[in-house]
C-alpha cells in the first residue's frame, strides 16, 4: 500500500519550516547574549616541539547471573611522545579484572538497583585507571596526565551511603571494600596532580558553572555557539578558566566528608582545533589562566583531529562488547540471567 500525506497536511509543513527558522534565530540571540559573559581565548603556544601525555581509558559492564552481579573490566594506559616529526607510543600497560559484587544494604527494606552496581563498578574502574597512570608516571615522566571523565564524577560517592559494597576480584585474588577504593582514588588523584599537570576531560556533561541560570549546561551552549559559528566560541580555543570552592554544599551533592583534601578544583572548556566538539577540563588544585592556556597549548599537540590522541587509542583498545561476554559466560555454563528473567525480577 502506498502511504500518502493529506493535502491539509501538505499545506502546513511550510508552516512547521518557518516555526523552525524562528526558533533558530531566536536561540541564536539567546546564545550570543549568555556568551557575553563568557571570556574565550584562542591565543596558545604553535612553537611546542616535543611533549609526552600519558592517557588512560577504560571499558567495564555487568551481566546478572543466578550467582550474584558479574563484573568484567578492562582498559590500558599509554604514555605518547610527540615531536615535530612523529607520535608514538612509548609504553602501555594494560589492565583487567573480573568477578562479582556485592551489595548489602545496612536496613533490610531497601531496593538495590542495577545502577547501584554499575555506579560501584565504575568507581573501581576509575581506581584502576589512575592506579595504571600512577605506575606509568613513576616510571617516567610525562608532561600531562589525561583522563577520560569530569572530575566530579571521580570524586561524587553519594551513592554508597547506607551500602555494604564488595568487590570480590578474581584478578587480584581477593575482596575491595568500597570504603578502600574511595579512600584510594583520592590518594591517586593528589599524588598524580602532585608530579604532573592531571586533566580529566569530559565529552558530556550537565554542570552549569558558567551559567548560572542553571537551565542550559556549558557544553550546551558551546556546542551551539559552533552550530550558529559565533565568534570566536567555534574556534580552536578555552574558555577564561573558573575556580569552583568544593564547599559544604557541593561536599553534600558528591557524598565526601571533610576528609577529602581536595578544596578546590579549576573548571574550563575547550576545542582543539575549529569546529571540533566541545570538551570540558577540570583539574584538581587552583590552576590560573596562563597555566591552563600552557596546558591547552600541550593537548591540542596532541589533538591533530580535535580529540586527544593519547585518551583516543585507550578508549578504542579497551571497548567491551557485553553481549560477547555473555555468550562467553553461556558457552562456559555460568547461568546468566536471561532478559525474559530480568523484566520479572
Amino acid at each position: 500500500m502506498v502511504a500518502t500525506l493529506f493535502p491539509e497536511l501538505e499545506g502546513i509543513i511550510f508552516r512547521l519550516l518557518e516555526m523552525i527558522s524562528h526558533k533558530i534565530k531566536s536561540e541564536r540571540t539567546n546564545i550570543i547574549e549568555i556568551l557575553k559573559n563568557i571570556e574565550w581565548s584562542t591565543k596558545f603556544r604553535d612553537d611546542i616541539d616535543r611533549c609526552t601525555a600519558i592517557g588512560v581509558d577504560s571499558s567495564f559492564t555487568v551481566v546478572e547471573s543466578r550467582i550474584g552481579m558479574i563484573y568484567v573490566i578492562q582498559g590500558v594506559a599509554i604514555r605518547q611522545s610527540f615531536n615535530r616529526s612523529t607520535i608514538k607510543i612509548e609504553e602501555d600497560s594494560r589492565f583487567y579484572d573480573i568477578g562479582l559484587i556485592s551489595v548489602k544494604p545496612s536496613y533490610s527494606n531497601r531496593v538495590i538497583r542495577r545502577s547501584v552496581y554499575k555506579r560501584a563498578l565504575s568507581v573501581y574502574a576509575y581506581l584502576l585507571e589512575l592506579q595504571s597512570a600512577y605506575n606509568l608516571l613513576a616510571g617516567s615522566s610525562a608532561d600531562i596526565v589525561l583522563l577520560d571523565g569530569s572530575l566530579l564524577s571521580f570524586l561524587i560517592q553519594k551513592e554508597f551511603k547506607n551500602l555494604n559494597i564488595t568487590i570480590n576480584s578474581v584478578g587480584h585474588a581477593k575482596d575491595i571494600e568500597i570504603k578502600y577504593i574511595l579512600e584510594r582514588k583520592m590518594e591517586l588523584i593528589k599524588e598524580l596532580d602532585k608530579t604532573t599537570h592531571t586533566v580529566f576531560i569530559a565529552k558530556s556533561s550537565g554542570a552549569s558553572f558558567y551559567i548560572n541560570n542553571g537551565i542550559y549546561p556549558d557544553i550546551y551552549i558551546f556546542e551551539l555557539a559552533k552550530l550558529f559559528r559565533v565568534e570566536p566560541y567555534y574556534k580552536a580555543g578555552y574558555s577564561i578558566p573558573m575556580v569552583i570552592e568544593i564547599d559544604k554544599t557541593l561536599r553534600r551533592f558528591l557524598g565526601i566528608d571533610e576528609s577529602c583534601e581536595i578544596t578546590f578544583i579549576t573548571v574550563a572548556y575547550s576545542r582543539f582545533i575549529d569546529n571540533a566538539p566541545i570538551f570540558q577540563l577540570t583539574f584538581p588544585n587552583k590552576v590560573e589562566a596562563d597555566t591552563v592556556g600552557s596546558i591547552f597549548s600541550y593537548i591540542k599537540t596532541l589533538s591533530p583531529s580535535g580529540y586527544p590522541m593519547p585518551l583516543e587509542y585507550p578508549h578504542r583498545i579497551s571497548k567491551l562488547a557485553r553481549g560477547t561476554i555473555i555468550d562467553v559466560f553461556m558457552k562456559l555454563g555460568i547461568p546468566v540471567i536471561s532478559g525474559r528473567e530480568l523484566i520479572e525480577l
